[in-house]
């Protein structure tokens, strides 16, 4: 069995899950799983999708299954696909290992593909919804936290794209800077956030402001993190 195959079982399971055990009304669940009730009665039956046996018989997956279920039931809204794929993902990892299923580089990559094709319009449609936050608020620092999170979002879809193109092109290759620059660079990044912004914190009575000191200190960290990765890539190369 192949991963795409699974996808139709997990339906089913979770279908199973959220009538018989959560006792969610067949309507509600057809919503979320994004059908229609009949199906969801077919589900429940058997009598749709290819045996559920194999799920429910590994207790792992069983116990993924499960609690996947209850967090649908109590958030109520549409399973997004992406979720979907990612629960996929795991359960064949889980299953791998027992032969059940196998998957081949071709369908790694498509469900590579498709998780970050559903990812990049997430990151739209949060950038857009932001940004309008930001200009609906009467509060200037809070509109900048909305225009930071729409920046965010932005950046990350860019990031997506391009990554969706190496995985396209099946580029596996990258060519680094070289070590010492990048230890350089480290250097210089170390020291331009010398000044410690936490001490602001204490000085200045403001939640917001501390909200946004909290935003700059992460993005610190996460430039240290970077580059000291891709130091640690060099080194090993």
């Amino acid at each position: 069995m192949k991963t795409d195959e699974v996808l139709p079982a997990i339906r089913s399971a979770l279908a199973k899950i959220l009538v018989n055990t959560l006792g969610m009304k067949r309507s509600d669940v057809a919503r979320v799983l994004g059908v229609t009730s009949q199906a969801v009665s077919q589900y429940v039956r058997g009598r749709r999708a290819s045996s559920t046996d194999y799920l429910e018989k590994d207790e792992k997956v069983s116990a993924l299954l499960k609690d996947f279920a209850k967090k649908v039931a109590v958030r109520g809204q549409p399973i997004r696909q992406t979720e979907l794929l990612d629960l996929a993902y795991e359960i064949s990892t889980l299953l791998r290992a027992t032969g059940v299923v196998r998957t081949t580089d071709e369908e790694k990559r498509e469900l590579a593909l498709r998780i970050l094709r559903g990812r990049l319009q997430a990151e739209h449609e949060a950038a857009e919804l932001f940004m309008s936050e930001a200009i609906k608020s009467s509060d200037d620092l809070v509109r900048l936290l909305f225009r930071q999170i729409a920046s965010d979002s932005i950046r990350h879809a860019d990031i997506i794209m391009a990554v969706i193109s190496v995985v396209e092109r099946g580029i596996s290759h990258y060519v680094l800077p070289d070590s010492g620059r990048l230890r350089q660079l480290l250097t210089l990044e170390e020291q331009s956030h010398g000044q410690d912004l936490k001490k602001i914190k204490e000085l200045i009575d403001n939640h917001v402001v501390k909200i946004l000191i909290d935003s700059v200190d992460a993005d610190e960290a996460k430039h240290d993190m970077i580059l000291q990765t891709l130091i640690g890539l060099g080194e090993r190369s």
